[in-house]
């Protein structure tokens, strides 16, 4: 039999061999103590698999889900209340429209901007994965087309931003660019610059 010197990676191989053994010995051994200690209590839970995810799968309803101020938890702090209204103090309430749109329609929401501004919307819809035509305009001329993404089988959505110099009627166009009706929800926020 041929012998030959340990290297380290042999040494730290079964060193750690060593303690496995040990931590397994250990675990078995305090298993059996809470076995027969009556005050511990072991729950088991089966967790559902990924794949049996409704959300996974794409299949989600035809709805979006909103909670509710009374289910949100621990009312927030007040320094945090502050601090949020003092970074949004030049923010106009977002503008949000939610209704269904049959093939060829558009639906405009508004804002109307005193100055200069910082703009965004987005819009999502549930009925198609296809991408609708969103367009962003302050006066009539387009600003921004939408980024569109894909949420599921039936789902999809847009984003855009843009900066205006001037003021005046600021505008967010969904068109269903697909041959089936959608739910659109759609919104426009601006931040005066």
């Amino acid at each position: 039999m041929n012998a030959s010197t340990p290297t380290p990676a042999d040494r730290v191989e079964k060193s750690l061999l060593f303690a496995c053994i040990v931590l397994v010995t250990f675990a078995g051994h305090c298993g059996k103590h809470k076995r027969s200690d009556p005050s511990v209590r072991l729950d088991v839970v089966r967790q559902r698999s990924v794949t049996e995810d409704p959300a996974v799968r794409g299949e989600l309803p035809f709805d979006w889900l909103v909670s509710s101020a009374q289910n949100a938890g621990s009312p927030p702090d007040q320094n945090e209340v502050a601090e949020f209204a003092e970074m949004f103090k030049n923010t106009t309430a977002p503008k949000v429209v939610e209704e269904q749109l049959l093939p060829g329609a558009t639906r405009i929401v508004e804002l109307q901007l005193a100055g200069p501004s910082g703009l965004a919307g987005s819009a999502e819809w549930i009925g198609t994965a296809a991408t609708l035509k969103v367009t962003l305009s302050v006066n009539g001329s387009p600003l921004a087309i939408g980024t569109a993404f894909s949420t599921g089988t039936n789902r999809g959505g847009s984003i855009l931003h843009a900066q205006t110099p001037v003021g005046g009627r600021a505008t967010i166009a969904v068109t269903n660019t697909s041959k089936t009706k959608v739910k659109v929800r759609i919104l426009l926020l601006a931040t005066a610059l």
